[in-house]
């Protein structure tokens, strides 16, 4: 897995100061009209994501101001093969139980949980913002979200609640 850049100490990217991951890659086909980062849509483009990389990230999150990681692309879900981002995000919620793990995806949530992979993965991801960002219902005023059909999802109670469940910033 390569990826495009990493911030920290990023306060865009969701709640509070949070490590941003961005990873290269995205397989959707066609791409999504309007793309924010058609570069990171190759899977090849950026640097590879190596131990070091992976141990830069944990050291960020040691930090008590440091609410969490978000995953962004390219696109997480197309970039789980060689299981890289889930060793990640099993080691965070082993680590940091308390730190939230944000994911963007361009696929929805009932696409992403009829895939094993895709489905274990989900089962440590807090959020997950979802959809297919589409430029005629872009919306600036939706919190983390760049279109009106993109939802901000509570992953873990919506999986063990058989049903979406809204994400709240309220209650984090």
């Amino acid at each position: 897995m390569n990826y495009a850049s990493i911030f920290f100490d990023d306060t865009v990217n969701g709640i509070g100061f949070r490590t941003s991951l961005f990873v290269s890659g995205c397989a959707k086909t066609p791409p999504c009209k309007g793309c924010w980062s058609p570069e990171a849509r190759q899977f090849d483009y950026g640097v590879p994501f190596t131990k070091d990389v992976k141990a830069s990230i944990l050291e960020s999150l040691k930090h008590p101001y440091v609410k969490g990681l978000s995953i962004l692309g390219g696109e997480p879900m197309d970039n789980l093969r060689g299981g890289a981002l889930l060793d990640l995000v099993k080691t965070i919620k082993t680590k940091f139980p308390h730190k939230t793990i944000f994911c963007w995806s361009g696929y929805t949530f009932e696409e992403l949980i009829k895939n094993p992979i895709r489905l274990e993965f989900l089962q440590y991801i807090d959020m997950l913002r979802d959809g297919e960002f589409i430029e005629d219902l872009k919306d600036i005023t939706q919190y983390l979200s760049g279109s009106k059909n993109q939802r901000m999802i509570a992953v873990r109670e919506s999986l063990n609640q058989d049903r979406i469940i809204k994400y709240s910033v309220l209650d984090n």
